[in-house]
């Protein structure tokens, strides 16, 4: 089998579709049932390999962000011009029988004569539209459910984003959505770390010895103004002994909690590290007392399994995929009330005991999630496809 795949968000720095669509590429790439993995990298096809070298060295991805930032400050006009040029692309260069299918990892495929599969992560900008920005909800809004239905398969990460799908969009083909649970790099993440790696990451971000960590994009639908009312509602003695850290992307609409971060930072209760590499992110998952997700909506919830892989008690939503995703591998909250969320945390960071419980459960649900049966899973898919 010969797969095509949209490699447009694995450039640059890597957030959450572009780490499931590396790690998807690299597990495809193993797989005795796939003869070769393509990536479509916005002007050219190259084969796999040759982007995995190419594709996240530091010089190129720091120039991609920079053109990235510049176009969104200053040409936002230019993205529809730039998406009809990739488009024009990938027409130019997709003509033949070349590949056995073309998977888009990102919502909205590219035009192709052959068998297509779509992967939706979530169904955000529906459940919650008042947290994303206007341009991608119009580009959802305009093209997600024509894009779903004229796909052969489509690809949901959790059976909750299957439900989703099932639900908002009425007469699609059940047998058509197929589950494909996101994996954990388990030589990465996992539980045993030196003590010198932990004194190496604090050290490199002048971290506290003990803190609450939260990773992912700074944005609302990630609930950053729930955490922060949560924190502001522990003790004193709490908030001084167990600082906020964030790490992550700076996200969109920050003006629903960016003042009360400022607020926490003029206390010297928070400190923010922006976006950690990758190579960092297993050791930063361990410093950390407790790791809080109290997202409003999610179609998987990858940084709390990776958290809760390496042995860190984690604090996460109630709500939307968490729960099937972390098992009994969390303490859960309800995102939308503060106090329950300072409950949660409050609980975590005063027992020993319910620690260690979670310390145990973490690595073992984390095992249950592995890339290379992600991967397996996506093949079958492609098979229904008829790939």
């Amino acid at each position: 089998m010969r797969v095509l795949l949209n490699g447009m968000s694995m450039l640059g720095r890597l957030t959450g579709v572009g780490q499931y669509a590396w790690r998807l590429a690299e597990s495809l790439d193993q797989l005795p049932a796939v003869e070769a993995v393509d990536v479509f990298e916005g002007r050219r096809i190259v084969p796999w390999k040759s982007f995995h070298a190419g594709a996240q060295a530091t010089e190129r991805v720091d120039r991609y962000e920079r053109l990235k930032c510049w176009v969104r400050e200053h040409a936002p006009f230019a993205r529809n011009l730039v998406g009809r040029l990739r488009a024009a692309s990938f027409a130019r260069q997709t003509r033949g029988p070349h590949w056995n299918v073309y998977h888009e990892p990102n919502y909205i495929p590219q035009e192709y004569a052959g068998a297509t599969v779509t992967t939706v992560c979530d169904m955000s900008y529906l459940r919650c539209p008042e947290y994303l920005p206007q341009d991608r909800l119009r580009w959802l809004r305009q093209r997600l459910e024509t894009s779903v239905r004229g796909s052969e398969a489509v690809i949901a990460i959790s059976e909750f984003t299957r439900g989703e799908l099932l639900d908002l969009f009425p007469g699609l083909e059940p047998e058509k959505v197929h589950v494909t649970p996101l994996g954990v790099d388990l030589e990465r993440f996992d539980a045993a770390a030196g003590e010198e790696h932990l004194a190496a990451i604090r050290a490199r971000h002048r971290l506290p010895q003990q803190f609450i960590l939260y990773l992912g994009t700074l944005e609302p639908r990630k609930n950053l103004q729930g955490l922060v009312a949560a924190f502001g509602r522990l003790p004193m003695r709490l908030q001084r002994e167990f600082p906020l850290v964030l790490a992550g992307m700076s996200g969109w609409k920050q003006h629903y909690f960016r003042p009360a971060l400022d607020a926490l930072r003029r206390r010297g209760l928070l400190h923010e590290l922006g976006y950690v590499s990758g190579a960092e992110l297993p050791s930063l998952l361990r410093a950390a007392t407790v790791f809080c997700f109290p997202s409003i909506y999610e179609g998987f919830g990858l940084p709390p399994l990776e958290a809760a892989a390496v042995g860190t008690p984690v604090v996460a939503s109630n709500s939307s995929s968490l729960p099937e995703v972390l098992g009994n591998a969390a303490v859960y909250v309800d995102p939308l009330s503060a106090d329950s969320i300072a409950s949660g945390l409050r609980e975590v960071l005063e027992s020993h005991s319910l620690q260690m419980k979670l310390r145990e459960a973490g690595p073992a649900r984390a095992r249950e999630f592995t890339w290379r049966r992600c991967a397996e899973r996506t093949v079958a898919a492609y098979e229904h496809a008829g790939a």
